[in-house]
């Protein structure tokens, strides 16, 4: 039997016949069958390389069931032409991420429809055993990596084996392999294109899960694949000949597909070549194992160069004039609901037609205070729910709808997306609403009472409000100095400090010269007291990505407490216990029996083994109560804004938002954009005039 997770969360279950009679095909049309014929297209610059001799034929470069794309929006492409990009990160692996986000080909399955179905990827169909604790995954057989050495499950495996589980590549677990209790889930390979994952209890949600980033990506836990056969020549369980001293930093960056060229990968582009800090190029992979609709090879663009631009306002020039191709989102924060119209007036000169997209997300830019934070004062106060409302009381949220989002999306006091399925079943919308509610009205007068309660006065007279015990309180909104000084989260903080500072608050903004996983270690390490960069999304449901909502891993509102969770299951666990809990490593504490964390902790274990659906989503809301009651832990202003989305005419295929289900998916991660929407069918009408 075949697991399928609906919009209401419910199981389904489809005959293995039917499952592997439809599982081909994304977007099933009468017309997909054309491409089972055994008779494929491929590019021209392939064919050549056939002809040469350099390459096999097409029909034995994919697998014997190639994955169909056909979404209702889509027409027959032509071959040909380079896709180019301007992104605003000069951080090389940063900028890589963005452009790997294009891909979704290392994913086993696959998000549909806004994630609101699970469909096939790698795995061509997959079954689950009644009690949801045993998972089996059927390979598609015959995939190739991009050098041409075969997929099988001996990948999937020694990622798991030889990876996760070698405590000196230090790479977690990700929380899909673990049960409710902790345990890690017991791989088995079946054959060579079957594995099964067996819990100790219900994993309802594994499906799902599996769905979640384009996989193999460096910044977050999951990779679930990597090439055995070119990766083991590096790792010294297979060549005992490496230095067992330094093995492991040369294995890291062979395994890197983002910047090695040589790493094989299953995605419709691979790394080709890098000038660091300025361009990246991904050419097609000619043993991308999925087609279109008539059997004809994708991707059917050549090559992705993408450029990086520190200067935000050079930035928006190669949209502005047209260089760039596309542009959505995340691709360059600099751009914004404030650049429309200069956008609109630019589009005969620049070709670019302006779009949008929603973002999905729940809060727009958001605060945290760390839960963690060394200082006992500050995180005293940071854990009291009266000064976490005032503050939240204290913001004008209007104002920044007005000034920043354009009087667009809702406001909010911050939760997960209003999107998710969790808000639409009977009894959610009323729970997504208390929370959204909860802290959401501009009350200065009654924000100053609610810290006049908790002893947060101006006892000296010098116009600020100090601590209880009379010593000085400054707050700082730390954020990284790379944000564009124009861009949503600067001139959210900028407001912010603003709000607080008229109820008696000494703040200070606080950029911090430190990006990407610099700033990541050190807000592991609790140097900073508030996180103000951030947006907060989570996908089709709040338990596939909960850490928003459960402290789970070290980079949202509790960072301690999540590394103490991450760690669960594995030989961390037990180590440097001995130690205070910013000398550990990971720097980890075990919250206090009874307090909010530990509740949460203990709601989500047992969502973790519920069945079912209806029973889960209360176990959700009783974690949403303890938001609301002794929250806001996480604080936003406006959720769901429209996010830009700019693509240059003549560019086919990238789907308008009334095309998709639910308006986009932009804001989360987990829900790969635009990977979801297959950008390996995107193609040029004229693709001579951009090659």
């Amino acid at each position: 039997m075949e697991t399928r997770l609906d919009r209401r969360g419910l199981l389904k279950f489809a005959s293995a016949a039917a499952v592997s009679a439809s599982a081909a095909t994304i977007g099933i049309s009468p017309g997909a069958a054309s491409a089972q014929s055994g008779k494929y297209g491929e590019s021209p610059l392939l064919a050549a390389q056939v002809a040469s001799g350099a390459l096999p034929p097409v029909e034995q470069r994919l697998p014997a069931n190639p994955l169909v794309v056909d979404f209702k929006w889509l027409s027959a492409g032509t071959y040909g032409g380079t896709l180019n990009l301007a992104m605003g990160y000069t951080n090389d692996l940063e900028y890589s991420r963005r452009v790997a986000n294009f891909m979704y080909g290392h994913s086993p399955l696959r998000w549909l429809r806004d994630g609101m179905d699970v469909g096939p990827g790698l795995v061509e169909r997959w079954e689950a055993n009644a009690g949801a604790t045993e998972w089996t995954f059927y390979l598609r057989q015959g995939v190739r990596w991009s050098d041409g050495a075969p997929f099988s499950a001996d990948d999937v495996i020694y990622w798991w084996e030889d990876e996760v589980g070698n405590p000196d590549v230090k790479e977690l677990p990700p929380d899909e392999t673990k049960s409710g209790t902790g345990t890690l889930a017991k791989f088995t390979k079946v054959d060579d294109f079957t594995f099964r994952m067996t819990f100790d209890s219900p994993a309802p949600l594994t499906a799902d899960r599996m769905a979640m980033w384009v996989k193999r990506d460096p910044f977050v836990n999951g990779r679930w694949l990597d090439p055995k056969h070119y990766l083991s020549q590096f790792h010294l369980k297979y060549n005992p000949t490496l230095d067992p001293k330094t093995w492991v930093e040369t294995y890291l960056a062979k395994r890197e597909h983002r910047n090695n060229p040589d790493c094989p990968v299953l995605t419709g582009w691979k790394f080709q070549s890098l000038v660091p800090g300025q361009e990246q190029s991904w050419v097609r992979n000619p043993y991308y194992w999925v087609v279109d609709k008539s059997g004809n090879q994708l991707p059917y663009i050549d090559r992705i160069v993408g450029r990086t631009y520190g200067d935000p306002e050079v930035l928006k020039l190669q949209f502005t004039t047209g260089t760039a191709d596309y542009l959505q989102g995340n691709q360059a924060p600099a751009v914004t609901l404030a650049d429309v119209e200069t956008l609109r007036t630019n589009e005969p000169k620049s070709g670019m037609e302006l779009r949008f997209w929603d973002n999905g997300g729940g809060t727009g830019s958001m605060y945290f205070f760390n839960w963690t934070y060394k200082d006992p004062k500050y995180r005293a106060m940071f854990r009291n729910a009266k000064f976490l409302k005032a503050l939240s009381h204290a913001f004008n949220r209007q104002q920044v709808q007005r000034a920043i989002y354009f009087g667009t999306g809702e406001q909010t006091t911050g939760t997960m997306s209003p999107k998710a399925l969790e808000y639409n079943v009977p009894g959610g919308r009323t729970i997504y609403q208390a929370w959204r509610d909860a802290a959401i009205r501009f009350d200065p007068a009654y924000a100053k009472g609610l810290l006049d309660e908790i002893g947060v006065k101006d006892v000296n007279g010098d116009g600020f409000r100090e601590f209880p015990d009379g010593t000085p309180m400054e707050l700082t909104l730390d954020y990284s100095a790379a944000e564009p000084p124009n861009g949503e989260h600067v001139r959210k903080n900028e407001l912010l400090a603003r709000d607080w500072t008229a109820i008696g608050l000494k703040v200070t903004l606080n950029p911090q010269p430190e990006s990407g996983s610099a700033f990541d270690k050190a807000w592991e390490a609790s140097k900073y007291q508030t996180r103000a960069n951030w947006g907060v999304g989570d996908g089709p449901n709040h338990l596939v990505y909960p850490q928003w909502l459960v402290p789970i891993e070290p980079q949202r509102w509790s960072p301690l407490h999540g590394n103490w969770y991450a760690v669960q299951g594995t030989a961390k666990a037990g180590e440097d216990l001995d130690k205070d809990p910013f000398d550990r490593t990971p720097p980890r504490e075990e919250p206090e029996p009874g307090s909010p964390v530990a509740r949460i902790w203990a709601l989500y274990d047992k969502t973790k083994i519920e069945s079912d659906a209806t029973t889960r989503h209360r176990l959700v809301w009783d974690i949403i109560k303890i938001h609301v009651e002794e929250g806001p832990f996480f604080t936003g202003c406006v959720a769901n804004q429209p996010t830009v989305v700019l693509v240059k005419k003549g560019l086919t295929n990238v789907p308008r938002r009334d095309d998709l289900a639910l308006g986009g998916f932009v804001g989360p991660w987990i829900h790969p954009t635009p990977a979801v929407y297959e950008p390996e069918t995107w193609y040029w009408t004229n693709p001579a005039a951009h090659a």
